[in-house]
């Protein structure tokens, strides 16, 4: 009996003190209640400040509204310098023979004329021997022709044979123009050629002023018209190749200027027309866009440049720039309220150029006053309420 008492008694005490931890929590959470709510309304005042007369006088704030500006926006495209198919020359021997001088490596400049390379090869002998004795046939020819023609007015002979005479002239004149060809063919002028003046090597020239991009060939070598001796880059016309990203299509034309700049060039800007737009976007959605360099000394093939343009786009709704303030990773701009109260609002921010800023959030700030000067007196007098 005892036992069952002492058991009810624990349950009761057990009820009570359950009951009083219950009690506990609730009171504790309608005091906390009221707190939240305070320091939400704080947080509130925060965005807001109130000055006095004197503050605001010392501050020397001054004031804008938005305004409608045409803001041109500056992009920076990269890409390579690149030499076009008409600027680079393929050097190679009109005849096959040995090379016995190549004295040039990567980078060399070449003049316009000048020997780039001598090849020798009997063949070449041969020709100049063909050719002149062609010429001593021809002579021959003529003086027999001209013979057959004199007879035949006396009767003197047959009009056969005064063909024959004519059409082996005629053969002789063939070959000789033939062998002339070949001769320039090989850069042999025939018009000095004699039985004194015979050679077994050719000399091949610049055709342009630039520099050896590519030697492929050694002294010695054999080589015949198939065989690239060397790669010469005219310096008349450099190109770079850019890549524009497709939203900015639209705003890109032939015509447009670009100043290119270059790591390797530091400091050396060159300007450089928009002179072709690519018909297709490339898998990374990019397009090309082909400018031609205006005196672009010191830029090689090869070399990665970056290219500024300059897009006019439509009216838009600026700030001055020194109008917003920067506080936590965000941007801002003040507003006049009252004639001492100000609010501290958050701004979305698009182009910017020559110190005005596109503001993507007009609603909020139309027709209100913006503080200019003075924008960082006000956050710095906004954070000391906040503290």
């Amino acid at each position: 009996m005892i036992k069952l008492e002492r058991m009810k008694f624990r349950y009761i005490f057990f009820k009570v003190a359950l009951l009083c931890i219950v009690l506990t929590f609730i009171a504790c959470k309608e005091k906390s209640q009221p707190v939240s709510q305070e320091v939400k309304k704080e947080m509130v005042r925060a965005e807001e400040i109130t000055l006095t007369k004197a503050q605001l006088d010392n501050a020397k704030l001054s004031f804008t509204q938005l305004q409608e500006k045409m803001l041109p926006v500056e992009i920076n495209l990269n890409g390579k310098v690149f030499t076009p198919a008409s600027e680079k020359i393929s050097v190679h021997v009109p005849m096959s023979g040995y090379i016995k001088s190549l004295p040039w490596i990567q980078g060399m400049s070449v003049r316009k004329g000048q020997v780039i390379a001598v090849v020798e090869d009997l063949a070449y002998l041969q020709i100049q021997q063909d050719y002149l004795q062609a010429l001593s046939a021809l002579e021959m020819a003529e003086g027999e022709w001209n013979r057959q023609k004199q007879l035949l007015t006396t009767k003197a002979t047959s009009e056969k044979s005064n063909l024959e005479a004519k059409n082996n002239y005629q053969r002789q004149k063939i070959e000789v123009a033939a062998l002339r060809q070949k001769l320039k063919l090989i850069h042999i002028d025939p018009s000095v050629l004699s039985s004194e003046k015979l050679s077994s090597t050719i000399q091949l020239h610049s055709p342009v002023n630039g520099y050896v991009q590519t030697v492929n060939s050694n002294l010695g070598d054999y080589v015949s018209p198939q065989n690239e001796l060397l790669t010469l880059v005219a310096v008349n016309e450099l190109m770079v190749s850019l890549n524009a990203f497709e939203k900015d299509l639209a705003g890109l034309k032939t015509g447009q200027t670009v100043i290119v700049t270059s790591p390797g060039t530091v400091g050396k800007q060159y300007p450089a027309v928009v002179t072709q737009l690519g018909k297709s976007v490339n898998g990374q959605g990019n397009v090309e866009v082909v400018c031609k360099v205006k005196g672009g000394l010191g830029l090689i093939e090869g070399q990665f440049v970056t290219g500024k343009l300059t897009l006019q786009t439509g009216m838009a709704s600026c700030l001055p720039e020194k109008s917003l303030v920067h506080f936590e990773g965000k941007e801002f701009v003040f507003l006049r309220e009252g004639e001492l109260k100000f609010t501290m609002v958050e701004i979305s921010a698009g182009v910017r150029n020559n110190d005005w800023v596109q503001m993507q959030n007009t609603v909020d700030l139309k027709g209100k006053e913006v503080v200019v000067d003075g924008s960082y007196t006000l956050l710095m007098a906004l954070k000391n309420v906040a503290e």
